[in-house]
């Protein structure tokens, strides 16, 4: 019966010991595909000139170093994606908003959006572009979300988007004229309303121009773009795959406790018995 024991108490902890290590090397397996029109590489940074009815300014684009879980610890890991301004005469550039982005298989997902005035958090990502693109292919999503506002308090609402792949085409910018571009009509409701714009992405660069007809037809052009290198998390990160790594561990370590308790007590039952 100690024979028994000890090669049952030597699995159980092997298999402890050895679920961890293995779904460290076998969830990345699992990442998703690289996506040539979203690198997702954290540090890039893109500038734009922007104008609308009323003037010019600058605006900076840029994936925020870090990143974070949405949802907790076995929620969704996301990078942000933020917005900054500079206005004419300034020499720094303001923090205006910063949406979660994440990539699943081949797509990839919204999660969120922030602002200085309110922060909206979805309870299920939505598919805003799936590689390869083909022109035409629309994504609709509709989900549940928690509206929460600076100044205090929170709301569930509905938030609806719908992104259509609208044309494949050239587009030239300060920064240079780049081909195979696509055309992203974004449309977005929300309980005050329906924001509606366009974005072209430019394989390997990301976005390179947008178009906002309803807000007093504001357009930004890329004038310079900074990428990032072997920096993208779902690539070069362990942490995208926790979630994944956490959910096949606990079991196996809740397991294993419990064989070993079970042996122990079924141990002393045997030699109690005997006695």
């Amino acid at each position: 019966m100690k024979k028994f024991l000890k090669i049952g108490i030597i699995c159980s902890v092997a298999l402890m010991g050895l679920t961890p290590t293995l779904s460290f090397f076998i969830a990345p397996q699992f990442k998703p595909t690289d996506m040539e029109y979203f690198p997702l590489n954290v540090g890039t940074e893109l500038y734009y000139n922007s104008t609308d009815d009323t003037g010019t300014w600058d605006t900076k684009r840029y994936i925020e170093e870090g990143g974070g879980f949405l949802h907790g610890i076995f929620g969704t890991f996301t990078v942000l994606w933020g917005e900054a301004h500079q206005q004419l005469g300034e020499t720094s550039y303001t923090w205006i908003n910063q949406m979660w982005l994440s990539k699943s298989g081949n797509s990839l997902v919204w999660w969120g959006f922030k602002d200085e005035n309110a922060q909206v958090i979805a309870d299920e990502g939505l598919i805003y572009v799936t590689e390869p693109v083909q022109v035409g292919t629309s994504n609709y999503g509709e989900t549940s979300s928690v509206l929460t506002l600076s100044g205090g308090g929170s709301q569930s609402i509905n938030f609806e988007g719908n992104y259509t792949v609208e044309a494949v085409e050239s587009v030239t910018v300060p920064a240079g004229t780049f081909n195979d571009t696509i055309r992203v009509h974004e449309q977005e409701i929300t309980p005050d309303g329906t924001i509606d714009f366009y974005v072209w992405y430019a394989p390997n660069i990301g976005a390179i121009k947008y178009w906002y007809p309803n807000d007093n037809n504001r357009t930004d052009v890329l004038t310079s773009y900074t990428p990032a290198e072997n920096n993208d998390p779902w690539n070069d990160w362990i942490l995208p795959y926790v979630p994944s790594m956490l959910i096949w561990t606990i079991p196996a370590l809740i397991i294993g406790t419990c064989a070993i308790i079970a042996l122990i007590l079924a141990n002393k039952f045997y030699f109690n018995k005997k006695k």
